[in-house]
């Protein structure tokens, strides 16, 4: 039985936008790297509330996962502590600011290393396992994949043909299935590809996480203890690397690819070429939010993009500063302390999913 999927009927309330905490990129960017970013953050785990019926003040921890809609309208955030240490998959609805409100579904009971989206919104989801399948409203498990220890995924269309890549954290393989459609539903998934056995031994990778696949048909891949990128055609050639330390995850954004440096807790900006342009760090202060996060754990891990705007990034084991919050709802736990107002006086808030947004600078 697919794991029971939840919906939160209050979730086409309108809701008033929460005023932007807009703050500028502190980065060591030259002016060719990229525009300055606005940050603020999208969601988070607001310990005073519940989500269908489900209590957050212990639970949900350890936002690993991460993907977006193919339109750009939704959240999909997977977290290793929840429903008794199973882990969730939430759905979020990125134009409402009500943190409790946007989030739309919940599937309980799943444990996401990696999260990936196809062109047709389906949602692909990196389990203990298997790589579980759903429907982009997470209602109903179209498909199950067994895949080992795959920890992360990515989806392509490569001549027509839906092409699904896994990275293999322990045996630094990376495995590339070609997934048999059915108009919207799913009729199975075989390995096919790298000479015929669909499996691709990446040499000398140690620790492989974050994959993703760029408009021209490369797949990027980093290596966490390897300390490394790896970039390589989608037949396994012209396999080229360059030095990242601590890479979780990879993004691509036109001819710039971003990488999470986890608990550097800072991003590397590439080029398409492997050259490094840089490094983008999080302005936490102005975000109200901890750098070390709870108990000095927190760390950046997976991103998505949304290209030429900006991009989304889930700070895993982060928290709010100084044992409050400034966001969520205003409740019986708000209040004023020296004219500023706290939502939560009593406790922080946690696991903040990031957003930064390009400023473009018109030309004088």
């Amino acid at each position: 039985m697919p794991p029971l999927r939840l919906k939160n009927p209050l979730s086409t309330a309108p809701r008033p936008a929460l005023a932007l905490l807009a703050s500028l990129l502190l980065s060591a960017l030259p002016a060719s790297a990229g525009d300055a970013y606005k940050w603020t953050v999208q969601y988070l785990v607001d310990n005073s509330r519940t989500v269908f019926g489900h209590p957050q003040k212990i639970s949900p921890r350890h936002n690993r996962g991460l993907a977006i809609s193919p339109d750009g309208k939704y959240l999909y955030a997977g977290y290793h502590h929840s429903f008794n240490n199973a882990g969730e998959v939430r759905r979020i609805q990125i134009d409402v600011a009500d943190f409790e409100r946007a989030t739309v579904a919940v599937v309980p009971g799943i444990l996401a290393k990696g999260i990936a989206t196809d062109d047709k919104g389906r949602v692909y989801i990196s389990d203990i396992s298997a790589i579980q399948v759903y429907d982009a409203a997470l209602e109903t498990r179209l498909l199950r994949i067994p895949a080992g220890t795959v920890d992360h995924v990515a989806t392509a269309r490569e001549n027509g043909a839906l092409v699904l890549y896994g990275s293999d954290r322990d045996d630094g393989t990376i495995s590339r299935w070609v997934v048999k459609e059915n108009g919207d539903g799913l009729g199975g998934a075989a390995l096919e590809g790298f000479g015929g056995t669909g499996v691709f031994k990446v040499p000398g990778a140690v620790d492989l996480r974050g994959i993703k696949v760029d408009a021209k048909g490369n797949i990027w891949i980093v290596d966490l203890k390897g300390n490394k990128v790896f970039k390589m055609k989608a037949d396994g050639s012209d396999l080229k690397s360059v030095e990242v330390k601590g890479p979780m995850d990879v993004a691509i954004d036109g001819q710039r690819i971003l990488v999470t440096r986890w608990f550097e807790r800072a991003i590397t900006v590439l080029d398409d070429e492997l050259n490094v342009q840089g490094s983008l760090s999080v302005p936490w202060e102005e975000l109200e939010l901890s750098p070390v996060g709870n108990n000095h754990d927190g760390r950046l891990s997976c991103i998505v993009t949304v290209p030429g705007k900006g991009f989304f990034v889930a700070n895993e084991a982060g928290q709010t500063s100084n044992q409050k919050s400034t966001y969520g709802r205003i409740d019986n736990h708000s209040d004023l302390i020296d004219g500023k107002l706290f939502r939560d006086v009593f406790q922080d808030d946690n696991e903040p999913i990031l957003r930064a947004t390009e400023v473009t600078t018109a030309p004088q």
